[in-house]
């Protein structure tokens, strides 16, 4: 019997802030402080038990050869990590595993899909006013988290299984937007934002070998819909990152 490959899904904020182009954006942490430093430390270090043979980051499939010559760089100490979680973590861990490559394998490209946002801030009701309501109180909610815990901490918070559904929950409210000769949600949920999880899905299961320890380091957004399609394409053992970190 043939083992399968396993994958671990890790959900983050997004630490660099200037980064970002989501709609709703958490407060920046200052990343570089030494108390943070030691906090990613732990982190790494918690991550490191579960012996990863591949670290899979947010970026685009497209450019990885980019991705690639950067994580040199760094390996070769010819540039400082920014605050993104992608190098905080990412990077940081993959060196320490001794790793010679990094993984991108996203896709965010929004041509031929309609501007949801945009849309209800212009065609505002009952049902978009919650939609931004709730964005506003799971910010909130992060914020407060984020600045009362320590970074291992607020992972824990960001992938538990309420807080997941919580951000999925979000994407089902917003593909009820629009009437029915304009269902404008379903079309941006469907075609952009399932679309987007399916590509990633294929793109992790194009790089994983037999014995792969895969871990996946994505905005926790993305969790609920990534772990749906892992789970339901029964190509993986699924490890949870909960029992992990401390």
């Amino acid at each position: 019997m043939i083992n399968k490959p396993s994958i671990m899904l890790l959900g983050t904020d997004h630490f660099e802030k200037s980064a970002v182009q989501d709609y709703g954006k958490t407060e920046e942490l200052d990343i570089f402080s030494q108390s943070k430093k030691l906090e990613i430390d732990k982190v790494i270090t918690c991550l490191k038990e579960y012996a990863p043979t591949k670290i899979v980051l947010e970026y685009p499939l497209k450019y990885h050869s980019r991705l690639t010559d950067e994580y040199q760089k760094y390996l070769e100490g010819n540039i400082k990590i920014s605050a993104n979680e992608r190098h905080q973590i990412g990077f940081q861990l993959a060196k320490e595993l001794g790793h010679s490559n990094v993984y991108a394998v996203d896709w965010n490209e929004e041509e031929g899909v309609p501007d949801i946002f945009g849309y209800m801030q212009k065609h505002e009701t009952q049902k978009s006013r919650q939609i931004f309501m709730d964005i506003e109180k799971m910010i909130g909610e992060a914020n407060e988290k984020s600045y009362t815990s320590t970074i291992g901490e607020f992972l824990l918070f960001l992938n538990g299984t309420e807080q997941v559904r919580k951000s999925h929950q979000l994407y089902m409210d917003i593909a009820l937007i629009g009437e029915n000769d304009n269902p404008i949600g379903a079309n941006w949920v469907a075609n952009y934002w399932y679309y987007r999880n399916l590509l990633i899905y294929k793109n992790i299961k194009s790089l994983t070998c037999e014995n792969d320890r895969l871990l996946v380091i994505y905005g926790v957004g993305h969790v609920y819909l990534l772990n749906q399609l892992v789970t339901e394409g029964d190509c993986y053992t699924i490890d949870n990152v909960g029992d992990l970190l401390v």
